[in-house]
């Protein structure tokens, strides 16, 4: 009898140590070429010294990687009171996604790293 198993792929760098303020996309992951149900992601947002503004994260879809959704999948609000603050969350059943993070203010400098782990269903046995 054959078991299905989630089966991990690599940790992709969607964004590395960037610098948002007013607003930057992340490289976009494509889990429809190698077949991936969904992707565990994670988003580290490293706040200055006296933080004022928090990071506002949109996870963006998209059928072709060129035209995507003008109305995000999801919006998560990273709090500026711990310092760095780290939010995981899923994303499945779309063929690409993208992140857009910005600060929720028009003060702060918040360095952001998000990586991700494309997962798709295997038969063994």
């Amino acid at each position: 009898m054959a078991v299905i198993r989630r089966s991990w792929a690599d940790e992709v760098v969607m964004m590395d140590g960037v610098g948002v303020t007013s607003g930057s996309y992340s490289s976009p992951v494509d889990l429809q070429a190698d077949g991936y149900e969904g992707a565990h992601v994670t988003v580290q947002a490293d706040f200055p010294a006296s933080p004022t503004d928090d990071l506002e994260v949109y996870v963006q879809a998209s059928l072709d990687g060129v035209g995507w959704d003008d109305t995000p999948l999801l919006c998560l609000t990273i709090a500026r009171g711990t310092d760095p603050n780290q939010v995981s969350f899923v994303v499945r059943d779309v063929a690409r996604f993208r992140l857009y993070c910005k600060r929720s203010g028009g003060t702060d400098t918040i360095v952001v790293t998000a990586k991700c782990r494309p997962w798709r269903y295997t038969s063994v046995g």
